[in-house]
């Protein structure tokens, strides 16, 4: 399985066990089901077509960790996330709305379309630093004042 058709499910699942691995040095299929409302049966039918393409070590009734390859793939699905996320809230989007759409709109984002996301963020946020435009961008943008 190369990046390209890891699919939605399989970056999803990619993502969670490398948060939780972040937290605990590792992720077992229970916590991954009760992240993603989903059964430790499919979890585990996960596990092995990710071991199977290299993302994953699996090991059955033990944890799980990433692969190189597999946190690569996470962690670039992590950053377009909190990206897309961080977007959406400055352009006032509710957080919990801009995290769910989030969500939706990480997968197949190209990484020149992260760079010019980030890039658009960052120009935002200094820009929202002088007290002028930001008054000027909450009018316009946030139809406040």
């Amino acid at each position: 399985m190369t990046e390209e058709k890891v699919t939605r499910r399989n970056e999803d699942l990619l993502e969670v066990i490398f948060e939780i691995s972040e937290e605990k040095g590792y992720a077992k299929s229970r916590d991954i089901a009760n992240a993603l409302h989903i059964t430790p049966a499919t979890v585990t039918d996960g596990f092995k077509r990710l071991q199977d393409a290299g993302l994953v070590n699996y090991e059955p009734y033990g944890g799980v960790t990433l692969t190189e390859q597999g946190r690569c793939i996470a962690e670039r699905t992590r950053q377009s996330h909190t990206v897309l996320r961080t977007l959406l809230e400055l352009i006032g989007v509710d957080g919990s709305i801009a995290d769910h759409d989030a969500c939706i709109m990480e997968h197949g984002l190209s990484p020149e379309s992260y760079d010019r996301l980030l890039r658009v963020v960052e120009f935002i946020e200094e820009c929202c630093a002088d007290p002028a435009i930001k008054k000027r961008f909450e009018k316009i943008v946030l139809k406040k004042g």
